[in-house]
């Protein structure tokens, strides 16, 4: 396969039914990946790799000094868009030890991070269990297949806001809402309950996995608003977030450390390097590979440019 290394990669977007969805990425369709594991880049030599097949081919070149630490020659991180006509379903997702534990050595956990780009007015999210609910009493609702949005923590969406969601923690993502998740690159999902729609073979439930991953005192923890990251950057132990807008600093140093998948938010982002310069149109993502020793990051007026990587 030819490939170039030093200016950033296109992943082909891969759009994803779902029975939830809203219109903003097309008619029926739920979850747009960005990036991520799977994702495939289409190459000048008329090759279509994944980006964890470039990973394993050109290791540290693309995943960085970080990303080899963290899983080897595997690509390590996900972004996502979601868009929501109705309630997703209740859920929670499991830690590297239980993913693992159920499912061998090379599952990988799920940790994530929420950005609300866009809400209706009334948009609501589930962030955690009801805080005036013991833990046995979430235990037992769960086991019984009762749990409601009466036994959940909701907040209203606002656009701007930002959410880490660590391992363990019941969520969910309500009608109305558009949200841009960035995670480890993983889709274990455990449903505790898809408010009412049945359960097919496609769209199980999960009652003992979930008993078995959630974590009954937590909830999702504001990290950001107003397109602002609490301290600059979520630093989420599995990925780095930050949020630039049109001039903020646009100075940007993989050199080595960790990719860095750049997404466009409500406008395009100009990014510039060492003999090259692209163009990523909002509501698409490159991959700059950690190679790259230096580049700038320039979003247009009014755009924003989320951008996930490895933290230290």
């Amino acid at each position: 396969m030819t490939i170039d290394l030093t200016r950033p990669l296109r992943p082909v977007a891969f759009p994803s039914p779902r029975p939830w969805a809203g219109t903003r990425l097309g008619e029926g369709i739920g979850e747009r990946w960005l990036a991520g594991p799977d994702s495939v880049v289409a190459l000048y030599d008329g090759t279509s790799p994944t980006l964890d097949a470039l990973a394993a081919t050109h290791g540290a070149a693309l995943v960085g000094s970080r990303g080899i630490e963290r899983l080897g020659a595997r690509f390590p991180l996900l972004v996502k868009l979601i868009d929501a006509a109705e309630w997703l379903s209740l859920q929670v997702h499991p830690s590297d030890d239980l993913a693992r534990r159920l499912y061998g050595s090379d599952a990988v956990g799920k940790a994530e991070a929420w950005v609300i780009l866009a809400t209706d007015p009334d948009t609501r999210l589930v962030t955690g269990p009801n805080r005036d609910l013991a833990p046995e009493a979430i235990l037992a609702a769960i086991r019984a297949g009762t749990m409601g949005r009466a036994d959940c923590e909701t907040r209203q969406a606002v656009a701007g806001d930002v959410l880490d969601l660590p391992t363990g923690t019941i969520h969910a993502i309500g009608a109305g809402a558009f949200v841009y998740e960035i995670e480890q690159p993983s889709d274990l999902t455990f449903r505790i309950s898809d408010w009412g729609r049945p359960a097919t073979a496609a769209r199980p439930l999960h009652v003992e996995e979930a008993l078995a991953a959630v974590d009954p005192t937590i909830q999702a923890v504001p990290v950001g608003a107003a397109w602002r990251i609490d301290g600059g950057a979520l630093d989420a132990g599995h990925f780095r977030l930050e949020i630039l807008a049109a001039g903020d600093a646009p100075d940007r140093a993989p050199a080595g450390r960790t990719p860095e998948v750049v997404t466009a938010i409500d406008g395009d982002v100009i990014l510039e390097g060492d003999g090259w310069r692209e163009v990523v149109e909002s509501l698409a993502a490159v991959v700059v590979p950690a190679v790259v020793r230096a580049y700038r990051a320039v979003p247009s007026a009014g755009a924003r440019a989320l951008i996930g990587s490895l933290p230290a």
